[in-house]
């Protein structure tokens, strides 16, 4: 599946920021400034409609995640983690019905991963990721409410030590708000 011209420009922004902060790998936190860089994307508007802000992120990026030696086992550069959350994206976008890789999927697999460094950054923002999923769902035109079974079966879902605990609330809160 190809990408969007906005999610291309945004994988590329991330690959740039990396080379120029002199990391070897392009990781989520890497794509997740290339999605508000690239500033027209639904992933951009929504970020930045939920205060996150590109001087920020690239402000912790720098404060808070080594450049290290992260072993990288493709050429493209990018770590285990950034191919995991575009692989994921390919399926978001497949399981919305999209044949195109937007900037929206890409934010979302980073929401329902979890477990990455842009995740993290965006818990350290204080970033309500229920809030920003259902934004990014309701940008796309689509009722958060359709969703919340698919949220609370994700990988990452069921209570058992979930690495997503905001979204699972989120899906509960969503089934009982359905219930009444």
């Amino acid at each position: 599946m190809k990408y969007t011209d906005k999610a291309k420009k945004a994988i590329d922004i991330a690959n740039r920021l990396s080379k120029k902060m002199q990391y070897n790998y392009v990781g989520t936190e890497h794509i997740l400034a290339g999605l508000l860089k690239e500033g027209t994307g639904v992933a951009a508007e929504v970020l930045s409609a939920n205060g996150v802000e590109l001087s920020k992120i690239l402000q912790m990026i720098e404060e808070l995640i080594s450049i290290g030696d992260t072993l990288v086992a493709e050429r493209d550069g990018f770590s285990p983690r950034a191919q995991h959350i575009l692989g994921q994206a390919e399926e978001e976008a497949r399981r919305l019905g999209y044949d195109k890789i937007g900037t929206e999927h890409i934010l979302l697999s980073i929401i329902k991963e979890g477990d990455c460094a842009a995740a993290r950054l965006l818990g350290t923002l204080d970033v309500n990721l229920q809030k920003l999923f259902t934004d990014i769902i309701g940008a796309m035109g689509e009722d958060p409410a359709k969703y919340r079974e698919e949220l609370a079966k994700s990988k990452k879902g069921a209570q058992n030590g979930s690495a997503t605990p905001t979204l699972d609330q989120y899906s509960r809160d969503l089934t009982e708000m359905a219930a009444e």
